[in-house]
């Protein structure tokens, strides 16, 4: 049997005990997020993309060298949510903003906005409240089943920022200058936009976001089921 002096055992202070459940819970509530994204919204705005908008009923449009920015008085109010895709069908008042796929992008551009603001501050909190664990367990001089684990979970952590950044931010956007939501970096040409092709654009864009996002949520859900796994030892 180990002596009490053994690096294996320690035991933890209420504070530790705290930057425990603050890893894991907000570990949680990312993955959480993230999971609830791609499996429901991400299948509504696919369907606003996949929606071909009838050429007979479009209305005769000037050509223009650059994009007009989408007007802020503009009722960007889409009506988007998980019901239109498991219904099959878009709300009214969701294509009467427009295109379906301008619809998908506007829609996008405000949840991508949202989910920035809403999970950055915990994924930053997760990183520095596990890194600390790792830290203080290493120096106190535990065995590294110990603080190895609560270095993982800062590891994955930390992964999130460069996977999101380099390859997650480009899309949004690109999604969001087809929204109009941002200036394009080429200028039209003097015609009218292609819509099929920023329709078809806007679909593929949000499928790779879509499988990133999955990446993500992996990764976070591991770095939650590690701290649980030190937490329950």
């Amino acid at each position: 049997m180990a002596s009490l002096s053994s690096p294996l055992i320690h035991h933890d202070t209420s504070t530790l005990l705290g930057l425990k459940g603050i890893t894991i819970g907000t570990c949680i509530f990312i993955a959480g997020s993230m999971v609830t994204t791609s499996s429901q919204f991400v299948p509504a705005l696919l369907l606003a993309s996949q929606q071909k908008e009838d050429k007979r009923s479009r209305p005769t449009e000037s050509g223009r060298l650059t994009p007009a920015a989408t007007s802020t008085s503009e009722n960007k109010q889409m009506n988007l949510n998980p019901a239109a895709a498991l219904k099959g069908a878009l709300d009214t008042a969701a294509l009467s903003a427009g295109s379906g796929y301008k619809v998908a992008a506007l829609q996008f551009s405000m949840m991508s906005k949202t989910a920035f603001v809403t999970q950055v501050p915990f994924e930053l909190l997760s990183v520095i409240a596990s890194g600390y664990l790792a830290y203080y367990y290493r120096s106190a001089g535990l065995a590294g089943s110990v603080w190895g684990k609560w270095a993982a979970v800062a590891g994955l952590m930390t992964a999130i920022f460069p996977l999101t950044g380099g390859l997650m931010v480009p899309i949004d956007h690109k999604i969001a200058r087809i929204a109009g939501e941002e200036p394009a970096v080429e200028p039209y040409e003097d015609a009218p936009p292609d819509k099929d092709l920023e329709r078809e654009n806007t679909e593929t864009f949000i499928k790779q976001w879509g499988g990133l996002n999955n990446i993500r949520a992996a990764m976070v859900a591991a770095a939650g089921g590690i701290g649980l796994w030190s937490l329950l030892e």
